[in-house]
Protein backbone atom coordinates (compact mmCIF):
# COMPACT_ATOMS: atom_id res chain seq x y z
CA UNK A 1 0.00 0.00 0.00
CA UNK A 2 1.19 3.50 -0.65
CA UNK A 3 -0.76 5.75 2.01
CA UNK A 4 1.15 7.13 4.32
CA UNK A 5 0.07 8.02 8.30
CA UNK A 6 1.12 10.70 9.87
CA UNK A 7 4.27 9.05 11.30
CA UNK A 8 6.75 6.21 9.85
CA UNK A 9 9.84 4.56 11.25
CA UNK A 10 12.89 4.88 10.31
CA UNK A 11 16.35 4.35 10.76
CA UNK A 12 20.18 4.61 9.45
CA UNK A 13 22.41 2.00 8.45
CA UNK A 14 25.26 2.58 10.77
CA UNK A 15 28.37 1.53 11.20
CA UNK A 16 28.38 -0.67 13.33
CA UNK A 17 31.73 -2.63 12.82
CA UNK A 18 34.43 -4.35 14.75
CA UNK A 19 37.90 -3.14 14.15
CA UNK A 20 40.84 -5.23 13.25
CA UNK A 21 44.29 -5.15 11.53
CA UNK A 22 46.94 -7.82 10.95
CA UNK A 23 48.12 -7.68 13.90
CA UNK A 24 44.87 -6.51 16.49
CA UNK A 25 41.51 -7.23 17.10
CA UNK A 26 38.56 -5.28 18.43
CA UNK A 27 34.71 -6.28 19.55
CA UNK A 28 31.75 -5.41 17.57
CA UNK A 29 29.17 -2.59 18.57
CA UNK A 30 25.81 -1.83 18.53
CA UNK A 31 24.46 0.21 16.30
CA UNK A 32 21.35 3.03 16.85
CA UNK A 33 18.01 2.62 17.26
CA UNK A 34 15.82 4.02 14.83
CA UNK A 35 13.66 7.01 15.50
CA UNK A 36 9.86 8.40 14.51
CA UNK A 37 8.80 11.17 11.79
CA UNK A 38 6.21 13.25 10.66
CA UNK A 39 5.18 12.89 6.77
CA UNK A 40 1.93 14.32 5.40
CA UNK A 41 2.73 13.49 1.62
CA UNK A 42 -0.07 11.51 0.44
CA UNK A 43 1.67 8.65 -1.60
CA UNK A 44 5.19 7.47 -1.11
CA UNK A 45 8.06 9.22 -2.90
CA UNK A 46 9.62 7.38 -6.37
CA UNK A 47 13.27 6.05 -6.88
CA UNK A 48 15.30 9.44 -8.11
CA UNK A 49 12.92 12.15 -6.19
CA UNK A 50 14.55 14.09 -3.37
CA UNK A 51 13.05 14.81 0.68
CA UNK A 52 14.56 15.32 3.58
CA UNK A 53 15.30 12.70 6.66
CA UNK A 54 12.95 12.93 8.81
CA UNK A 55 10.03 13.38 6.74
CA UNK A 56 8.02 12.01 2.87
CA UNK A 57 7.83 15.34 1.38
CA UNK A 58 9.14 15.54 -2.08
CA UNK A 59 11.55 17.77 -2.92
CA UNK A 60 13.23 19.13 -6.19
CA UNK A 61 17.32 17.42 -6.08
CA UNK A 62 18.29 20.30 -7.05
CA UNK A 63 17.00 22.34 -3.96
CA UNK A 64 18.45 21.36 -1.05
CA UNK A 65 17.82 17.89 0.73
CA UNK A 66 18.73 15.40 2.49
CA UNK A 67 17.72 12.34 1.48
CA UNK A 68 17.79 10.85 -1.96
CA UNK A 69 15.60 7.95 -2.69
CA UNK A 70 16.53 4.88 -4.39
CA UNK A 71 13.57 2.25 -4.45
CA UNK A 72 10.61 1.63 -2.96
CA UNK A 73 9.65 -2.00 -2.10
CA UNK A 74 7.61 -4.65 0.65
CA UNK A 75 8.66 -6.08 3.91
CA UNK A 76 7.80 -9.96 3.51
CA UNK A 77 7.80 -12.37 6.24
CA UNK A 78 6.81 -10.77 8.63
CA UNK A 79 4.11 -11.79 11.58
CA UNK A 80 0.83 -9.54 11.29
CA UNK A 81 1.61 -8.42 15.10
CA UNK A 82 4.05 -5.29 14.64
CA UNK A 83 7.28 -6.78 14.93
CA UNK A 84 10.28 -5.65 17.01
CA UNK A 85 12.85 -2.65 16.02
CA UNK A 86 15.68 -5.90 15.19
CA UNK A 87 13.05 -7.72 12.70
CA UNK A 88 12.18 -5.10 10.71
CA UNK A 89 15.77 -3.70 10.66
CA UNK A 90 16.53 -7.48 9.70
CA UNK A 91 13.99 -7.11 7.08
CA UNK A 92 14.53 -3.61 5.75
CA UNK A 93 18.37 -2.89 5.54
CA UNK A 94 19.79 -5.80 3.48
CA UNK A 95 17.63 -4.94 0.02
CA UNK A 96 18.43 -1.07 1.12
CA UNK A 97 22.34 -1.67 1.20
CA UNK A 98 22.38 -3.89 -1.41
CA UNK A 99 20.54 -1.20 -3.96
CA UNK A 100 22.79 1.38 -2.32
CA UNK A 101 25.87 0.20 -4.29
CA UNK A 102 23.39 -0.28 -7.58
CA UNK A 103 22.93 3.18 -6.67
CA UNK A 104 25.86 5.21 -6.57
CA UNK A 105 27.53 3.35 -9.55
CA UNK A 106 30.54 0.89 -7.26
CA UNK A 107 30.52 -1.35 -4.45
CA UNK A 108 32.29 1.48 -2.99
CA UNK A 109 29.73 2.96 -0.71
CA UNK A 110 30.77 1.31 2.68
CA UNK A 111 33.97 3.27 2.10
CA UNK A 112 32.22 6.10 1.92
CA UNK A 113 30.01 8.90 3.96
CA UNK A 114 26.88 7.80 1.89
CA UNK A 115 24.34 5.71 3.99
CA UNK A 116 21.00 3.59 3.82
CA UNK A 117 17.85 6.08 5.72
CA UNK A 118 15.47 2.94 5.87
CA UNK A 119 11.69 4.31 6.44
CA UNK A 120 8.87 1.41 6.81
CA UNK A 121 5.35 2.06 8.55
CA UNK A 122 4.64 3.01 12.16
CA UNK A 123 2.33 0.39 14.22
CA UNK A 124 -0.77 2.20 13.29
CA UNK A 125 -0.28 2.01 9.37
CA UNK A 126 1.15 -2.01 9.95
CA UNK A 127 -2.31 -2.35 11.80
CA UNK A 128 -3.68 -0.76 8.52
CA UNK A 129 -2.09 -3.31 6.42
CA UNK A 130 0.98 -1.25 5.22
CA UNK A 131 4.22 -3.05 4.49
CA UNK A 132 6.18 -0.95 2.22
CA UNK A 133 9.94 -0.34 2.79
CA UNK A 134 11.23 2.70 1.68
CA UNK A 135 15.49 2.72 0.52
CA UNK A 136 17.01 6.31 1.00
CA UNK A 137 20.42 7.77 0.41
CA UNK A 138 21.99 10.27 2.88
CA UNK A 139 25.42 12.00 3.32
CA UNK A 140 26.34 11.65 6.96
CA UNK A 141 28.15 14.39 8.69
CA UNK A 142 31.24 13.86 11.29
CA UNK A 143 28.68 14.35 14.28
CA UNK A 144 26.64 11.27 12.18
CA UNK A 145 23.84 13.38 11.03
CA UNK A 146 22.86 14.15 7.60
CA UNK A 147 23.80 16.92 6.01
CA UNK A 148 21.94 18.74 3.38
CA UNK A 149 23.30 18.76 0.20
CA UNK A 150 21.75 19.72 -3.40
CA UNK A 151 22.16 17.56 -6.88
CA UNK A 152 21.26 13.56 -6.95
CA UNK A 153 24.17 11.39 -5.82
CA UNK A 154 22.60 8.59 -8.49
CA UNK A 155 26.15 7.29 -9.87
CA UNK A 156 28.14 9.45 -7.91
CA UNK A 157 30.75 6.90 -7.27
CA UNK A 158 31.25 5.97 -11.15
CA UNK A 159 33.28 8.99 -11.72
CA UNK A 160 36.05 10.78 -9.63
CA UNK A 161 32.93 11.11 -6.54
CA UNK A 162 34.92 9.10 -4.23
CA UNK A 163 37.25 11.64 -2.77
CA UNK A 164 34.08 13.81 -1.84
CA UNK A 165 32.69 11.35 0.18
CA UNK A 166 35.73 9.20 1.40
CA UNK A 167 35.37 8.14 5.36
CA UNK A 168 38.74 9.23 7.46
CA UNK A 169 39.02 8.29 10.77
CA UNK A 170 39.85 10.31 14.01
CA UNK A 171 40.55 7.09 15.91
CA UNK A 172 42.03 3.82 15.13
CA UNK A 173 40.40 1.32 13.23
CA UNK A 174 41.87 -0.99 14.41
CA UNK A 175 41.96 -0.57 17.94
CA UNK A 176 39.16 1.39 18.69
CA UNK A 177 35.72 -0.18 19.09
CA UNK A 178 33.96 3.37 17.58
CA UNK A 179 35.75 5.45 15.35
CA UNK A 180 34.92 9.13 14.54
CA UNK A 181 34.19 10.17 10.93
CA UNK A 182 36.19 13.20 10.37
CA UNK A 183 36.58 15.64 7.26
CA UNK A 184 39.24 14.66 5.35
CA UNK A 185 41.23 17.91 5.36
CA UNK A 186 41.44 17.97 8.74
CA UNK A 187 43.84 15.53 11.03
CA UNK A 188 42.97 12.28 11.12
CA UNK A 189 44.37 8.62 11.72
CA UNK A 190 42.66 6.70 8.66
CA UNK A 191 40.94 6.57 5.62
CA UNK A 192 39.00 4.23 3.97
CA UNK A 193 40.40 3.43 0.53
CA UNK A 194 38.75 3.02 -2.94
CA UNK A 195 38.53 -1.02 -3.89
CA UNK A 196 38.66 -1.74 -0.29
CA UNK A 197 35.70 -2.85 0.71
CA UNK A 198 35.71 -6.78 0.46
CA UNK A 199 32.31 -8.94 0.40
CA UNK A 200 32.38 -11.95 3.29
CA UNK A 201 29.38 -13.43 2.49
CA UNK A 202 25.19 -13.02 2.53
CA UNK A 203 23.33 -11.94 5.08
CA UNK A 204 20.99 -14.99 5.29
CA UNK A 205 24.75 -16.85 5.80
CA UNK A 206 25.72 -17.88 8.85
CA UNK A 207 28.47 -14.93 9.56
CA UNK A 208 32.22 -16.62 9.31
CA UNK A 209 34.22 -16.75 12.19
CA UNK A 210 36.07 -13.58 12.78
CA UNK A 211 39.11 -15.59 11.95
CA UNK A 212 37.64 -16.73 8.58
CA UNK A 213 36.87 -13.31 8.16
CA UNK A 214 40.22 -11.97 9.06
CA UNK A 215 42.11 -14.67 5.93
CA UNK A 216 39.43 -12.55 3.59
CA UNK A 217 40.39 -9.29 4.49
CA UNK A 218 43.91 -9.84 5.18
CA UNK A 219 45.26 -10.14 1.67
CA UNK A 220 42.84 -7.91 0.05
CA UNK A 221 42.98 -5.08 1.80
CA UNK A 222 47.26 -4.87 1.71
CA UNK A 223 46.73 -5.08 -1.45
CA UNK A 224 44.12 -2.15 -1.48
CA UNK A 225 46.05 0.08 0.91
CA UNK A 226 49.44 -0.63 -1.10
CA UNK A 227 47.78 0.34 -3.99
CA UNK A 228 46.43 3.25 -2.60
CA UNK A 229 49.91 4.49 -0.93
CA UNK A 230 52.17 3.51 -3.91
CA UNK A 231 54.14 1.84 -1.89
CA UNK A 232 54.47 -1.45 -0.28
CA UNK A 233 57.53 -0.70 2.13
CA UNK A 234 56.21 1.95 4.64
CA UNK A 235 56.57 1.04 8.56
CA UNK A 236 54.23 4.60 9.70
CA UNK A 237 51.57 3.32 7.83
CA UNK A 238 49.28 -0.58 7.49
CA UNK A 239 46.51 -1.65 6.49
CA UNK A 240 43.76 -2.09 8.74
CA UNK A 241 40.03 -2.88 8.43
CA UNK A 242 36.87 -3.09 10.21
CA UNK A 243 34.39 -6.33 10.07
CA UNK A 244 31.15 -6.64 11.20
CA UNK A 245 29.49 -7.58 14.25
CA UNK A 246 26.50 -10.12 14.69
CA UNK A 247 23.89 -7.82 14.87
CA UNK A 248 25.70 -5.91 11.42
CA UNK A 249 25.62 -9.20 9.55
CA UNK A 250 21.91 -9.81 10.21
CA UNK A 251 21.23 -6.38 9.04
CA UNK A 252 23.41 -6.58 5.63
CA UNK A 253 26.53 -5.23 6.73
CA UNK A 254 28.48 -8.45 5.33
CA UNK A 255 31.65 -6.74 4.17
CA UNK A 256 35.11 -5.59 5.52
CA UNK A 257 35.88 -2.09 4.82
CA UNK A 258 39.51 -1.66 4.75
CA UNK A 259 41.66 1.45 5.85
CA UNK A 260 44.85 2.99 5.34
CA UNK A 261 46.25 3.53 9.21
CA UNK A 262 49.21 5.84 10.34
CA UNK A 263 50.93 5.47 13.60
CA UNK A 264 49.93 9.28 14.36
CA UNK A 265 47.28 11.70 13.68
CA UNK A 266 48.17 13.66 9.94
CA UNK A 267 46.49 16.18 7.66
CA UNK A 268 46.28 15.75 3.67
CA UNK A 269 46.20 12.76 2.16
CA UNK A 270 47.61 9.56 1.61
CA UNK A 271 46.80 8.56 -1.71
CA UNK A 272 49.88 8.49 -3.53
CA UNK A 273 52.09 9.37 -0.59
CA UNK A 274 54.75 6.93 -1.63
CA UNK A 275 57.79 7.26 0.21
CA UNK A 276 57.31 10.42 1.59
CA UNK A 277 56.83 12.12 4.84
CA UNK A 278 53.48 11.93 6.35
CA UNK A 279 51.66 15.13 5.24
CA UNK A 280 51.59 17.22 8.01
Amino acid sequence: MTRVRPAVAIVLSALTLSACAIQVGGQAVPGPLPSTASASAPALPKAGQCMNAYELKVLQCTESHEAEVMSVGELTGLPTTYPDTQALRKAALPPCRQTLNEYLGTGDADSTRLRVWAFWPNEQGWKDGQRWRLCTVVEISPDEKPLARKGSVKDVLKGNGFGTFQTCTQGSPSKDQEIKVVACNTPHMAEAVPAGVVSLGKSTDPAPSKEQMNSIANEKCTKAVHDYLGSTKRSDVFPAWRNPGSQAWSEGWTNAVCYAEATKAFSGTLLGIRDNPLPN
